[in-house]
């Protein structure tokens, strides 16, 4: 982030293209998603969990129905690291694998009933932290919200 950004400065609705706004976009984007991360990690220590595990199964639980491959790429992860950690879910029974429904070779992911169970008290942390977010911003900020990050995935 460029030095000259302050995240504490008003927000000017008329500037928000100006590199400058656009950096301190990108710096509550960050620090955001580090909240989030914060706020999951007592949860995530319960659930006796490591980051990367926890990042593969919220990844699953968000994104049913991803291959591996999709999957892995989208958590950018390399394939020796991907496959170790998926293996290690799989073995723990927190993951289920189906066939491609285009392409049989491939697999699908989902959590299994245990996956889902293990996962629900971080879901919980991560949706109460969210939900404070949302209800200090307002409905409008919201929607607003929304449509941003819906443009970022896509």
């Amino acid at each position: 982030m460029a030095p000259d950004v302050n995240l504490n400065r008003p927000f000017d609705p008329r500037l928000f293209l100006m590199d400058q706004e656009l950096d301190r976009g990108v710096g509550l984007l960050l620090a955001g998603a580090m909240e989030l991360n914060r706020a999951a990690e007592k949860a995530r220590n319960k659930a006796g969990l490591s980051k990367s595990e926890m990042q593969i199964l919220m990844a699953i639980r968000y994104r049913p129905g991803l291959t591996v491959s999709e999957m892995r790429e989208s958590l950018g992860m390399t394939v020796p690291t991907f496959a170790r950690i998926l293996g290690a879910l799989d073995q723990r029974s927190l993951i289920e694998k189906a066939k491609g429904a285009e392409d049989a070779r491939q697999r699908t992911l989902a959590l299994s009933d245990a996956g889902t169970t293990l996962t629900t008290p971080i879901a919980i942390v991560l949706r109460d932290r969210l939900r404070l977010a949302f209800r200090s911003a307002g409905p409008d900020a919201v929607d607003g919200t929304r449509r941003v990050l819906d443009a970022l995935v896509r």
